[in-house]
């Protein structure tokens, strides 16, 4: 027997933070159904962009059709277009994953200067948080964390960085 309750949102997130972009767990399928049907003028305007018909759209996106499912390049374009990234972060969960917006590098392949920059990152990420936790009494706001969730993901980008400049940076295997 499932059950099931609700909790409004201005109980479940900060007076002042919106509620999430994505709702956790959200199905793939549930979350291509929204994307496609949440943005902006609806279903036509989306396919409109995408350049594909509406009623191939409104199959694609919907759950209960098996034999129209949007491919790779759609998902993609969907997402894109609605700046809704929901799709990708369900696919990701499915498989175990996470993903975080990945700022471009700025080191130039220098590998001091990705250094440099990743540990600028955790310094950002550092005072953040501390500033968060040191200000008021235990009462964080949502700038805060939206502050604090920036600084990390700049921490993760910085350190995806200097894990490609070591990767690129490999000796080739020996040939036997």
């Amino acid at each position: 027997m499932n059950a099931t309750f609700s909790i409004p949102g201005h109980l479940a997130y900060g007076g002042d933070e919106p509620n999430p972009s994505r709702p956790a767990g959200q199905d793939i399928l549930d979350a291509v159904y929204n994307t496609v049907h949440g943005y902006p003028g609806g279903v036509t305007a989306l396919a409109a962009r995408m350049g594909i018909p509406v009623n191939t759209l409104t199959h694609k996106a919907n759950p209960n059709t098996t034999t129209h499912q949007p491919n790779p390049r759609e998902l993609i374009a969907m997402q894109a277009f609605s700046g809704n990234f929901a799709v990708l972060h369900a696919m990701a969960e499915a498989l175990g994953h996470t993903c975080t917006l990945a700022t471009p590098d700025q080191s130039g392949a220098d590998p001091v200067e990705a250094l440099m920059r990743l540990h600028s990152a955790f310094a950002d990420y550092v005072r953040a948080t501390a500033d968060a936790v040191r200000e008021g009494e235990g009462a964080v706001t949502g700038n805060q964390v939206r502050r604090a969730d920036y600084a990390a993901q700049e921490v993760i980008a910085a350190v995806g960085h200097v894990m490609a400049l070591l990767r690129g940076r490999m000796r080739k295997a020996p040939q036997t």
